[in-house]
């Protein structure tokens, strides 16, 4: 019998499914693989196992955590003999005790209650308040090189600047103060001057409750 002659369309047509036929059954015979990111090292995932968290050098060179509202007692030299003419002078290191977070710090000096003593008289509105961010020679407020012209309580604030990470393990507290990473420490010198006018004759054996409120955002 003879076969009917395809026409040129019809045999490229054919030819075509042909293809597609093959194509079909390479895809199914097609390597696979996969990838699976685990988010973090060491199987801790992502966060920071250490804390943020801002301690303070105590003048024997041990860590103090300082973050109870009670707050801790920092003796100042020349304190109990505080009388109009004189500056007080005190050094308050504090420092970044976490490993691998940064932050930003600020400080008020503030008055504890109204800042009364029991019935002696209240001097702080006779204060003048100076500050010195040492480690990096910045005014925060007041003028150290003349205390009797510092601001009084109300303005004795301000932002003092970053604050590295430690780098490093923290310290307990009770533990012997190491040095951490670069401007993980900053250092401030706080003067408080009592102003010598008349009107402070009347306050003889007065005294001011003050404390010193440094606040720490991680950033």
């Amino acid at each position: 019998m003879k076969k009917k002659k395809m026409s040129g369309k019809a045999r490229a047509a054919l030819a075509v499914g042909s293809l597609l036929g093959v194509a079909a059954l390479a895809t199914t015979a097609a390597f696979t693989d996969f990838a699976n990111i685990n988010l973090g090292s060491g199987g801790e995932g992502i966060g920071s196992s250490s804390k943020f968290d801002i301690a303070v050098v105590d003048t024997d060179d041990t860590v103090l955590q300082a973050d109870t509202e009670a707050g801790v007692d920092w003796v100042i030299p020349g304190a109990d003999s505080f009388v109009p003419g004189r500056t007080l002078t005190t050094t308050i290191p504090v420092f970044n005790n976490s490993k691998t977070i940064t932050g930003d710090l600020s400080v008020v000096v503030e008055a504890i209650g109204d800042g009364s003593i029991g019935t002696s008289p209240n001097i702080m509105k006779f204060l003048k308040f100076s500050a010195t961010d040492t480690s990096t020679g910045t005014v925060l407020f007041g003028d150290p090189a003349d205390p009797t012209a510092g601001v009084d309580l109300a303005s004795a604030e301000a932002e003092i600047a970053d604050v590295a990470a430690r780098g490093a393990d923290s310290l307990a507290e009770g533990d012997a103060y190491v040095s951490g990473a670069n401007g993980s420490e900053h250092t401030i010198e706080l003067q408080v001057h009592f102003t010598d006018e008349p009107e402070t004759a009347d306050y003889n054996g007065g005294q001011a409750a003050l404390r010193v409120h440094i606040d720490a955002q991680s950033k």
